[in-house]
């Protein structure tokens, strides 16, 4: 079941934040930068690092981060003078975060997130026409690019190295969306497991779909095939092509949405 997705092309540039580094995607490069060694703050270092990758030179250009988790709300429910509360029922809001919102594609969901003004700051500095998203909004927004049935049950799951996305729909409806840690393919198979057990999802009643295929995450796929036959991966072909171990999470390496 392939997801709508649109890969890097030439003179685009995704760049993508983590907790612990940060990640410039072009369809040439792929680096990946640890916090210990660099920084995004205006400078000459970061510019220096910027020019050595020729990543001035692109023209479109995504940010995207992953340095914090994020909160969905209905649009149907939300206000927007109470989006700390929301917010803090699942984040923590940091000293120096402002909140950003954002919408789904498909006008159901806003999504709320904390974000350091200065890290954007910095990049509006370096790149003029760049837009900033989380990227379960784009995970969101690839999941109802699908066309289910109105009862059908899908489990979308989106691995990284040390957590994992699960969003469940029915039909286009969102029922669940949360981010788990897990340490080995038993806390991840007890995850899995365990919300299909909360939510009442025989065996044979739900599908299983993971966002790309990739070898270092081997032994969660083959822990979860030995309880759920119903198992699919969206674009194996051209992600494999890009499983680069020091990136945290590979399905985004070559994506542009």
């Amino acid at each position: 079941m392939p997801f709508n997705k649109t890969t890097i092309q030439d003179k685009e540039l995704s760049i993508q934040i983590f907790k612990d580094g940060f990640s410039f995607c072009t369809p040439n490069a792929r680096p990946f930068f640890k916090f210990e060694n660099h920084s995004i703050e205006k400078g000459d270092a970061f510019h220096e690092l910027l020019n050595s990758y020729s990543f001035l030179e692109c023209e479109k250009i995504k940010a995207v981060h992953f340095d914090h988790r994020a909160t969905f709300v209905p649009i149907s429910l939300y206000n927007p003078a109470q989006k700390k509360n929301y917010l803090n029922y699942n984040v923590s809001l940091e000293e120096g975060c402002s909140i950003a919102e954002k919408q789904t594609q498909d006008d159901q969901v806003k999504i709320l997130y904390p974000f350091e003004e200065q890290t954007e700051t910095t990049l509006q500095h370096y790149f003029k026409d760049i837009s900033f998203t989380h990227y379960s909004q784009i995970l969101y927004d690839l999941s109802t690019t699908v066309i289910n049935e109105d009862n059908t049950m899908v489990m979308n799951l989106h691995m990284q190295d040390d957590e994992f996305d699960l969003l469940v729909f029915r039909g286009k409806e969102l029922l669940l969306f949360n981010t788990y840690p897990y340490k080995n393919e038993d806390s991840f198979l007890y995850f899995v497991l365990a919300v299909a057990e909360d939510l009442s999802l025989s065996s044979d009643g739900f599908s299983i779909v993971f966002f790309g295929k990739y070898a270092r995450y081997k032994k969660c796929y083959d822990a979860l095939d030995y309880y759920h036959q119903k198992i699919t991966f969206s674009d194996q072909q051209s992600s494999l092509m890009f499983d680069e171990k020091v990136h945290p999470a590979p399905y985004f390496i070559n994506l542009f949405h």
